[in-house]
Formats: structure tokens, sequence, C-alpha cells
């Protein structure tokens, strides 16, 4: 149990460490229309998005 344990945990903080590290790669938008989820790649200023459910196109800065 221990063993199983510790092996998980490793892999789990070597994980958690890299988020760390290397930052959020993306950040999340809801459309204003049908309230489906878009993940847009930050760091790109102000971009324009088009929701792949409805097609719904609006701007945000990321």
């Amino acid at each position: 149990m221990r063993r199983r344990f510790l092996t998980f945990w490793v892999n789990r903080r070597e994980h958690i460490g890299n988020r760390l590290r290397n930052g959020a790669k993306n950040r999340y938008f809801r459309c204003p229309a049908c309230r489906a989820v878009q993940a847009v790649p930050i760091g790109r200023g102000q971009t324009k998005i088009v929701c792949r459910r409805c097609g719904e196109i609006f701007l945000r800065r990321t």
C-alpha cells in the first residue's frame, strides 16, 4: 500500500511542479450566447473567439 501511494505521489508531485514552473497555458471563457467554455492561449493580446457550438464571435483580452 505504501509503495503504491509513493509511486502515485511522486508522479503527482512532478506534475504539480511542472505546472508551477511553466504556468498556465490557456484561459477559459464562456460564450455569451450559449455559455459553452472556450480555451484560448494566454499572451496573445486581444483575440477574436469563435464559439465552436453556436458560431458566436466575441472579443476578449488574453
